[in-house]
């Protein structure tokens, strides 16, 4: 008997599984469309309880930072193996000599060129001078992380669109070109950008396993003065 329901179980399983409808492009334009509106519940029901978002390597500091008040605030490290000089609630102050203004931070150079930096750290007001070397970075974010991000990315945005160019699929893997555009106000300026991005599918569960973002060529041009 309990050969037969083992049997039985390992068919039922199986039959499931072929049962499982392909992703379709259709489902890879409903993923774009869902994230950048910030619908994390679409997003969720796509993606393995493993996903990695990859985002495009770069070239800087490996910080995230917001001007606050006359400074950059750090609120978050990319790598903390890396940048160890910096920590998520300093302030920068100066870089490269020119004081912060709402424009943020101007990183450009190649890979051990040295920035220098004015700050202060987290609850102190004393100005530390330092040189930093430049580095490449790679932001990994998990799915909690992903759906965070994409829930406050959607908030900064008065208006968007989106527009897929391509569609590419291949066994397990799936490339996308779309272009974003979008404004923070109504009446405020326009903002672009252009993206590939290679989707790794888990067919047997049908959802998405990781999203690998590609180098662009701004970010190389970023690295000349």
């Amino acid at each position: 008997m309990s050969i037969k329901r083992t049997y039985l179980s390992i068919s039922l399983s199986f039959s499931f599984l072929l049962a499982l409808p392909p992703i379709k492009d259709s489902n890879i334009e409903s993923f774009i469309l869902a994230r950048y509106e910030g619908d994390t519940m679409t997003v969720n029901s796509m993606i393995s309880e493993n996903f990695l978002y990859e985002h495009t390597p770069y070239v800087g500091l490996g910080i995230e930072a917001y001007y606050v008040d006359g400074s950059a605030l750090i609120t978050h490290i990319i790598d903390d193996s890396i940048q160890t000089e910096l920590s998520i609630g300093d302030r920068i102050h100066e870089f490269n000599n020119v004081p912060i203004d709402s424009t943020g931070l101007n990183i450009k150079g190649s890979v051990g060129e040295i920035q220098k930096v004015i700050a202060t750290r987290s609850g102190d007001s004393t100005f530390s001078a330092m040189e930093i070397p430049l580095a490449k970075y790679q932001y990994i974010q998990d799915a909690d992380s992903f759906l965070e991000s994409i829930m406050n990315y959607s908030k900064a945005w008065y208006d968007y669109d989106i527009t897929i160019e391509n569609i590419i699929s291949r066994k397990n893997e799936i490339v996308v070109h779309y272009n974003w555009e979008g404004s923070k106000s109504e009446i405020g300026p326009t903002f672009y950008f252009t993206a590939i991005e290679i989707l790794e599918l888990n067919k047997k569960k049908n959802l998405i396993e990781r999203v690998v973002g590609l180098w662009s060529e701004k970010q190389f041009r970023d690295q000349f003065k």
